[in-house]
């Protein structure tokens, strides 16, 4: 969970943006009502992900608060009742990472979207695609305050190189004008590679040439931009064909997920898993089951039960995320891995301890979970599912939080 630093004086302000923040299962909100308090909870050394400030407090009536929670590495989101281009340069100059005009409530769903869009970015991996240094530097800064994950490449050829040894990039940025391989041949050559055919790809040029644009879209860029660019304009390019290639993904996958926890459903759980079975030598079935769930629903209703599954699940990807894990129903998920047996038992022993020693929802609750593990191959994955899940079931008997091994 990511603690969101809110600094601002209007009660109104604060009650919607508390709000809009505890719907919004990654974020735990703090708030501050001037300052002052602002300071003080910053001295107390605690780990901010982002901070939400109002640029005119009672005891701070020019920006002051910003700077303060800059200072601290804190990046600050600016929300202001006024705008003019002198405060935009001199917000920007801050090294804020936008600002945000507080005309309409549309504007505080603006504001919760920009985090989202920061804890996405965290786990993106960008490569700039630059010949200038100190264009590419410039370029780098911007996204690093998006926190992106860099690369670079000087040019298209160096960029191919790079995309060969990481394929878990999914944006590029390129200018047109390069040696060796230019931006556009870049594009097309990256096309070419059905492993790179969700990358999205932006285009960039000082060029005044105006087919440029059309020559970039028609070779397979998704967007291009003419340099110089407004900070803002190359924030919300990127961030608009960053969502829309992630709904393309979305709409391409939800035959495959969970609505709820965004890991995979039983149905591919039992397609997948049984392609996994039939080709590994060595393979291991587990099923995880929230403990006393059924209590966190009654007792702090299904809001709260349904954060509790999705941190669940987000845990279990962290600590299996190269196996197939899934949701196998309810509360109860199930593990597939063709990994060496004995490691993965160790996993699953360190992931329990995870979960006892970590609070889950804005209400912080202490859980645990009982787990089922079969490493013994049966004729086939549904077998190996149904005994370790009646490992499971054992666990539960013997008083939960506890793993019963079939081997």
């Amino acid at each position: 969970m990511y603690n969101i630093l809110v600094v601002e004086d209007s009660g109104v302000v604060r009650k919607v943006l508390s709000k809009l923040l505890q719907e919004h299962s990654y974020f735990r909100c703090v708030m501050c009502v001037d300052y002052s308090e602002a300071q003080a909870r910053l001295a107390e050394g605690e780990t901010f992900f982002a901070a939400v400030v109002d640029l005119n407090l009672p005891d701070a009536a020019s920006g002051e608060a910003v700077e303060l929670v800059l200072k601290h590495n804190v990046p600050a989101i600016v929300l202001t009742g006024n705008f003019d281009e002198g405060l935009r340069s001199n917000l920007l100059d801050k090294g804020v990472i936008d600002y945000i005009t507080k005309d309409s409530r549309f504007a505080y769903n603006q504001v919760v979207n920009l985090l989202d869009r920061l804890r996405k970015n965290l786990s993106i991996k960008v490569l700039v695609v630059e010949d200038s240094s100190t264009s590419s530097a410039y370029i780098c800064s911007l996204l690093r305050k998006l926190q992106f994950k860099l690369l670079t490449a000087t040019d298209g050829v160096d960029a191919l190189q790079v995309l060969a040894q990481d394929q878990d990039i999914k944006l590029i940025i390129a200018d047109h004008k390069m040696p060796r391989m230019d931006g556009c041949e870049l594009v097309k050559q990256v096309r070419m590679d059905r492993r790179f055919q969700d990358v999205v790809f932006i285009g960039l040029s000082s060029s005044g040439d105006g087919i440029l644009s059309a020559r970039f879209i028609k070779n397979g860029a998704n967007d291009f931009l003419r340099k110089p660019f407004y900070h803002e304009e190359f924030f919300c390019r990127i961030f608009q064909n960053l969502d829309s290639q992630e709904m393309l993904e979305q709409i391409r996958d939800s035959a495959n997920l969970d609505a709820l926890t965004n890991i995979y459903n039983r149905r591919y759980l039992f397609n997948q898993g049984e392609t996994m079975f039939l080709d590994s030598n060595e393979i291991s079935v587990a099923m995880v089951d929230v403990d006393n769930f059924k209590q966190v629903n009654d007792n702090f209703g299904h809001r709260v039960g349904d954060q509790l599954l999705q941190q669940f699940s987000a845990l279990l990807i962290k600590h299996f995320g190269s196996d197939l894990v899934g949701r196998y129903g309810g509360e109860e998920f199930a593990i597939i891995s063709n990994r060496n047996q004995t490691t993965f038992c160790v996993d699953m022993a360190r992931f329990m301890t995870s979960v006892r020693n970590r609070l889950f929802t804005e209400c912080d609750l202490a859980v645990t979970c009982s787990v089922g593990v079969c490493t013994t191959e049966k004729q086939n994955l549904s077998d190996m599912l149904d005994t370790a899940d009646s490992h499971l079931y054992r666990a539960k008997k013997a008083g939960k939080d506890c793993i019963e091994l079939c081997t």
